[in-house]
């Protein structure tokens, strides 16, 4: 019975800094405000409107699949790091990076941006496998720009 208490002690101390190490990297700031927000479609014909989004710091970019198909988003070059809020459709990868999850047709996904910066983006096919299309028939390829100034 005492090993159990020990044991639990030192897993609940291990969840403990675990919880302040992630709040110290500062990946999602939860107290960060949301002051603005600007949509981009992503369309089946004509690609991504705007292509190029001018926001300040502390917007949320919504993305909206307009077209019909299943979405991924890329960032190109300089990586999101750092966001606030719940981000809708991203997650956080190995790298420290936000990256898209699978975007179904006519839904969102969004991302609030904190850090200055230039993030360029593809917005790519997914097949149903979640493997990216080698088929690029109804739905190209699309470059975009996020400008956070």
């Amino acid at each position: 019975m005492k090993k159990m208490r020990v044991l639990f002690v030192i897993v609940l101390a291990v969840f403990f800094c675990i919880s302040i190490a992630q709040a110290e990297e500062g990946k999602i700031l939860k107290n960060q405000d949301i002051k603005e927000h600007k949509i981009i479609r992503l369309h089946y014909i004509g690609g991504i409107t705007p292509d190029v989004a001018k926001v300040k710091p502390g917007t949320t970019v919504i993305w909206m699949n307009n077209s019909r198909e299943i979405l991924e988003l890329q960032f190109e070059g300089k990586q999101v790091t750092l966001a606030c809020k719940s981000p809708v459709h991203f997650v956080i990868d190995e790298n420290g990076s936000f990256i898209s999850n699978r975007i179904p047709q006519g839904s969102v996904a969004s991302l609030c941006f904190v850090e200055k910066g230039e993030f360029n983006y593809i917005a790519r096919k997914v097949q149903a496998s979640g493997s990216i299309s080698q088929y690029r028939d109804s739905f190209k390829e699309f470059k975009g720009k996020v400008i956070v100034e």
